[in-house]
């Protein structure tokens, strides 16, 4: 909805306008205001809120707490607000001059959200936008060649921006490019290296419908583009009506005709704003650790029941849950929006052919394990054909809270979107991170993953991390992932075993990985090993070299002292080699 801005300035009544001094809005609208504020000679203060303004200065007038929040020097007696003429009304008021804009064509947009689309109640008489969101490889003409799609087909578009992309895009895309590069041959080492740091997010608005044939073979050429595209939404242009908003105004015109205008009812909600605060009855089959840490994120909002074959009965009541014995199963599913099955993958099976069919028509079961296709599988072969089925992987441990969390789910068959909606909004809530996945991709990209962690976590036992003053970031997280799997039971981690086709390739190449360090360390020992005796054997060398030189030092030495006598005998030193006769 374009709305047209038309700022009034507004006063205590019967204030003259010659003492207006200040002028208290918020910091847009005061500029939007500015040549009509120094024409006349007000001073600007700046607030919180348009219609915040106004209800300051009436607060002020009777006294009320909320009225000292005026800014220094501000009195209803000097001080006027710039907020719309139903502030005025709203608040008794008496407005000087309307239109004090200094923009005639100052228009505000207005998006209405939701979870469902109104694209299904657009037809060809009804003109539509459509807004969509998308990414581009960085490469020159990326952007050109986008917007081709759509100019080559005659969509004319309205709006194009670019906004920085979120950290979890980016870190989705950085994913996506390290498994193609994985798929291609490419060592680790190039790994994400084509992904720059900072990346931007495209947002497009269209003036077609995305249903129309043009709209959606643009949309497949884009995607053939682009690394993401996402449509967010095709409605109606120029304010127009449809679907449920456009019923629900029609009831507030008719419940209004005959009434005063001071008493008229105004729309200031639909139906589906307290959607997320709608009270769910939940039952958990089973209710091990990972059932009583999810009652207890769940028991402040919504009605919590548990079965067990078990008695829980102590755990239930600590949690504010109330629990029922396995041969009350009936009981346990009358009135339950909600089936959370929470037992271990390998009882699974079993769990559900003990449960009745028939009473959970019309329901939503949510399954919870590390993997998804083999549950998935047993859910949509055993379940009713009106039963609504989800399944999620909280990865978490029930020693942690939901906030950052990932949560990767899928809906797999959902006729009751507004009930799995307001059941997903309890993680979104407590702020997890929330990934729709399928379940193949589920299990070939984080389920191998989990298993890895956790068989890691398990071959670490206390005795190999010893307690130390001193932790680095590698030893710190070993610590938490051993502390992590310590707590989850056997059974879980079987199941991550059974129903995972790689998981033996993962633990023969775990073997195989130690086994080749284990001779890695064996052959460096013995290099070691070798070049410590050939050292030793060169220096036994240059030992028995150097003996040898000695003796040859020591037999010259020798001999030189034996010639030395014979030459003194034959010439002696002063004498004459004659003898004198007598």
């Amino acid at each position: 909805h374009d709305f047209r801005v038309r700022h009034c300035l507004l006063t205590k009544p019967g204030l003259d306008k010659s003492k207006i001094k200040y002028a208290i809005s918020h910091p847009q609208a005061l500029a939007q205001c500015d040549n009509y504020l120094r024409a006349n000679g007000i001073t600007p203060k700046p607030t919180y809120d348009t219609a915040g303004s106004a209800k300051m200065i009436l607060a002020s007038m009777n006294g009320e707490a909320f009225g000292k929040m005026l800014p220094e020097g501000c009195t209803p007696d000097n001080t006027a607000a710039i907020a719309s003429d139903l502030a005025g009304e709203t608040f008794g008021m008496d407005c000087k001059e309307q239109g004090i804009e200094d923009d005639d064509s100052n228009f505000t947009r207005f998006l209405l959200l939701g979870r469902e689309g109104v694209v299904q109640y657009l037809n060809n008489k009804i003109p539509a936008k459509t807004s969509l969101v998308f990414t581009l490889p960085n490469v020159p003409g990326a952007l050109f060649r986008s917007l081709a799609c759509f100019s080559m087909r005659d969509i004319d578009f309205s709006k194009i921006e670019s906004r920085p992309m979120s950290a979890a895009l980016l870190n989705y895309l950085r994913f996506r490019n390290t498994i193609t590069q994985m798929e291609a041959g490419q060592t680790s080492s190039a790994y994400g290296k084509d992904l720059p740091r900072f990346r931007y997010c495209f947002y497009l608005d269209i003036l077609e419908s995305e249903l129309t044939v043009s709209c959606q073979n643009a949309l497949h050429h884009l995607r053939e583009r682009s690394e993401f595209c996402r449509v967010l939404g095709s409605y109606p242009a120029s304010s127009r009506l449809v679907g449920p908003v456009r019923d629900a105004v029609n009831a507030l015109d008719s419940a209004n005709i005959g009434k005063k205008p001071s008493t008229d009812l105004r729309l200031a909600s639909l139906p589906s704003d307290k959607e997320g605060d709608r009270q769910l009855n939940i039952g958990f089959v089973g209710y091990h650790s990972f059932g009583q840490y999810l009652s207890r994120q769940m028991s402040s909002q919504h009605k919590l029941r548990c079965i067990d074959p078990m008695d829980k009965s102590k755990d239930a009541e600590k949690n504010n849950v109330e629990y029922f014995p396995n041969f009350e199963m009936s009981k346990f599913l009358q009135g339950l929006d909600v089936v959370v099955i929470t037992v271990p993958m390998t009882e699974l099976e079993e769990t559900m052919e003990t449960l009745p069919l028939e009473k959970l028509r019309n329901k939503l079961v949510v399954e919870m394990s590390p993997l998804k296709v083999y549950p998935r599988t047993v859910l949509t072969n055993t379940l009713p054909a009106d039963t609504d089925i989800l399944c999620m992987n909280p990865m978490t441990t029930a020693e942690l809270e939901l906030d950052g969390v990932p949560i990767v789910y899928e809906k797999v068959r959902i006729s009751d979107s507004l009930r799995a909606d307001c059941f997903l909004s309890i993680f979104e809530r407590a702020r997890s991170q929330m990934v729709e996945m399928s379940a193949e991709d589920h299990d070939t990209y984080v389920a191998n993953a989990e298993f890895v962690t956790h068989l890691t976590g398990r071959l670490l036992d206390r005795d190999l991390l010893p307690v130390t003053p001193v932790r680095s970031k590698e030893y710190s997280a070993l610590c938490n992932v051993a502390e992590m799997t310590a707590n989850d039971q056997f059974d879980m981690f079987y199941g991550m075993f059974k129903y995972n086709d790689q998981a033996k390739v993962m633990l023969n190449t775990m073997r195989e990985n130690l086994a080749r360090v284990e001779r890695k360390i064996a052959a460096k020992e013995a290099y070691l090993s070798a070049s410590a005796e050939m050292k030793n054997t060169d220096r036994q060398k240059l030992i028995a070299e150097c003996r040898l030189l000695l003796r040859e030092m020591a037999r010259s030495e020798t001999d030189s002292m034996k010639e030395a006598p014979t030459l003194k005998k034959d010439v002696p030193s002063g004498t004459s080699s004659t003898k004198k006769k007598d």
